[in-house]
């Protein structure tokens, strides 16, 4: 079993040598410090990440289980201009000019 609160796969895993700990004890890895979303009846937590890997400094949005288990089987890696993208379509409504989209990765 890994550590809680990180994930990994072929290509990427949660740079626990950057960030904010997911909580007291807790890997760091974690660009806020607190999740962005908690769920109230399962008490899963969505986190945005650090990610290790090949290209540099790149994110990714992850979904733990309240025990710190990844919920994810595969990873959406964003650098900073794609996170740019998002929180600004986000911020408009899904509505904005035609950007370039995030690849998916599958590890």
């Amino acid at each position: 079993m890994q550590q809680p609160f990180t994930c990994a796969n072929a290509r990427y895993r949660t740079d626990t040598g950057t960030g904010h700990p997911h909580g007291a004890g807790q890997a760091r890895g974690s660009v806020l410090p607190a999740p962005l979303v908690t769920r109230a009846d399962t008490g899963d937590t969505l986190w945005l990440e650090y990610v290790a890997g090949p290209e540099g400094r790149v994110f990714w949005l992850m979904w733990y289980d309240a025990s710190g288990q990844p919920r994810l089987t595969h990873s959406a890696v964003m650098d900073r201009a794609n996170m740019q993208v998002m929180l600004h379509r986000l911020s408009h409504g899904g509505h904005g000019p035609a950007r370039p989209a995030v690849a998916a990765v599958s590890g």
